[in-house]
């Protein structure tokens, strides 16, 4: 019997009789993937409960062969190419696998994959300087990249030609793998169904995942998505990385922690809310601030952990607790949290809100402004309940800015306003009237805040310290949208905030801030002296730097807004787009030569990553004078 024929480098065959070799050249990559990302695996397996990660590993296999699929799938089109084919798909496969090493990289650092933010950082030189990376380095690098390659595609097209030529029906494989793969993805879904966030989050460790969602399927065949991540023992034993008996307070005031549906920045003025632009001139106002989601679950769950938004659905899978409650329980607190609106639809009862000494209490139903009168008349109810000699916190949830922003007549100062009836009408209607309606109501709250602060005083006995913010802003059509959680344009990401009371130091504020910030400044205004890097992403807001850049996102989907003081940089993950502009999202002529200068404090703001700062009297220092 005569052996097959063996081809050299330089034999051709017909394209069709390379097919299988290809195929098998190409899955020898799926190894590699997994290599490339098994940091990121290992990590977000560890992070979910217990009983779930051996039933997770087995999903990282089939993305693996998909993605080791992928290059066959994209060189098809060619394969009948006798001469070429054999190193057109090492070559596109070795191409592949450099940008998921590169990938892979990305995600360890900021913890979402490679994006046209990132594509557009490697291409400015002055950029990767600001990194840290010199033109030499680079150049190094990309040269050995190539070589990498190049000797990759040269093998490959040996290793095809070696085994070549093949009858055998790569086909029925292909179709098989990716059989497999739409396995995994109804798997994967269901075991994030049952297992919770924590699941559903590693289940984007790997790129270019498809999501399926099934979600009424699921609860027919298997019940409620599992709601409560702390529900098992495993999670439980999931801690903080700072224990919140080690916080301690010099001083214990009353604490209030005031926040507001749907307000942006600019309703914060002597016109629409008289009482707190005054009490925001007796204390501190921080004129860049901005929330961290456009969604609100995602910004109050960052307002307490201090976490950036796309860290939340990780954090509250691993079982993770905010460490404010049961700082402020542990220093002798009564701990309450109040809301006029329904929290259970976003999970918040359980998550941001498990710590809290007294269950949280909650008005779902209600007409107008109803509803926060209702919650301020408990909160003057627990006021009274509260021993003077216990110091109370209280945080309390306005919703009456919300759409379609009620408010009392009385407050009717804005005349020329839509009249909130039709969610239909309102798409119609011109944006400056949906704006005053809001403006109005607004006007309500910002009365209705006051009374209760009047009547704690006078109850207490001596004025509370207060923080006061809203969860996220809100667009009136400025850029195209109503209301919120649709894009991270200015009007919906910038968000008024104050301090006022004991201890605060006076002024306004200009650098930036975010609501990461919020519970290390809390911490820090009484007295605790941890560093805010233990449990947060923020700092204090008091001693944030002029140059600092912070982050928001959508929430439920990953669109990305990096801002600083003068420079705005917008971003899809997963795309090629990437929009530099000033915070208000106008056009800059020198964005590129801005984008380039700051590329690496940008990168810093991404990971989460805060400079060490000047001690609180010198920033207070550098605050402007308080504002008439």
């Amino acid at each position: 019997m005569s052996a097959a024929p063996i081809l050299t480098l330089g034999e051709t065959q017909r394209g069709p009789g390379q097919r299988f070799p290809a195929l098998v050249w190409s899955l020898l990559h799926a190894p590699l993937v997994l290599v490339l990302y098994a940091p990121a695996v290992t990590a977000a397996v560890a992070a979910v409960p217990g009983r779930y990660r051996l039933a997770l590993w087995p999903t990282f296999v089939p993305q693996a062969l998909l993605l080791g699929l992928a290059p066959w799938l994209l060189t098809l089109p060619v394969s009948g190419w006798r001469r070429g084919y054999r190193f057109v798909l090492p070559a596109v496969a070795a191409l592949f696998t450099a940008v998921l090493t590169l990938d892979s990289q990305v995600y360890r650092s900021v913890g979402f994959h490679l994006n046209g933010f990132f594509l557009k950082v490697l291409m400015q030189p002055h950029a990767l300087g600001e990194l840290g990376m010199s033109g030499s380095f680079v150049a190094e690098v990309l040269a050995g990249a190539l070589a990498v390659i190049a000797a990759l595609t040269l093998l490959g097209a040996w290793f095809i030609g070696r085994l070549a030529p093949s009858r055998r029906r790569s086909w029925r494989i292909a179709l098989a793998l990716l059989l497999l793969s739409a396995v995994e993805r109804v798997y994967g879904e269901t075991l994030a169904h049952v297992g919770g966030p924590a699941v559903f989050a590693s289940a984007g460790v790997l790129p270019l995942q498809v999501p399926l969602r099934f979600d009424g399927l699921a609860i027919l065949l298997f019940g409620k998505a599992k709601k409560d991540p702390f529900a098992s023992a495993e999670t439980q034993r999931v801690r903080p990385p700072l224990d919140p008996t080690t916080v301690r307070f010099d001083r214990r005031p009353d604490v209030l922690f005031l926040v507001t549906e749907s307000l942006p920045v600019d309703h914060l003025d002597a016109q629409t809310m008289p009482n707190l632009w005054r009490h925001a001139a007796e204390g501190a106002r921080f004129t860049r601030h901005y929330t961290t989601a456009s969604a609100t679950h995602y910004a109050i769950f960052s307002l307490f952990y201090g976490l950036q938004a796309q860290k939340l659905e990780a954090t509250v899978g691993a079982g993770r607790r905010p460490v404010v409650f049961p700082s402020f329980a542990n220093n002798g607190y009564a701990v309450h949290a109040l809301a006029a609106s329904c929290v259970d639809w976003m999970q918040l009862r359980e998550t941001v809100f498990g710590g809290v000494t007294h269950p949280v209490e909650t008005w779902c139903h209600g007409e107008g402004t109803e509803v926060d009168r209702q919650m301020v008349a408990r909160a003057r109810a627990i006021t009274r309940e509260t021993p003077r000699d216990e110091p109370l916190f209280v945080f309390l949830f306005f919703d009456g800015t919300h759409f379609s922003y009620p408010y009392d007549p009385k407050d009717r100062l804005f005349t020329d306003e839509w009249d909130g009836q039709g969610s239909v009408k309102v798409t119609t209607e011109p944006g400056y009237k949906i704006k005053n309606r809001a403006r109005n109501a607004a006007r309500t709250v910002d009365r209705v805040v006051e009374e209760f602060l009047q009547d704690f005083q006078s109850v207490r006995g001596s004025a509370p310290l207060v923080f006061f913010t809203g969860d996220h802003a809100e667009e009136f059509k400025q850029k195209g949208h109503i209301a919120h959680g649709s894009d991270v344009t200015e009007e919906q990401i910038h968000v008024p905030a104050i301090f006022f009371g004991p201890g605060v130091p006076r002024g306004v504020y200009g650098a930036p801030t975010s609501h990461t910030d919020v519970t290390p400044t809390l911490l820090a205004l009484l007295g605790d002296t941890h560093a805010p890097s233990l449990y947060s992403d923020g700092g204090d807001m008091f001693r944030s730097p002029d140059d600092r850049f912070v982050v928001a996102t959508v929430g439920w989907e990953p669109r990305y807004a990096v801002v600083g003081k003068d420079l705005k940089v917008r971003m899809f993950a997963g795309l090629g787009s990437t929009d530099v502009t000033d915070p208000d999202d106008k056009p800059l002529a020198d964005g590129a030569v801005r984008f380039a200068a700051n590329a690496a404090k940008i990168m810093k703001a991404l990971r989460g990553e805060v400079d060490q700062l000047p001690a609180r009297g010198d920033a207070a220092a550098k605050a402007q004078p308080p504002a008439p």
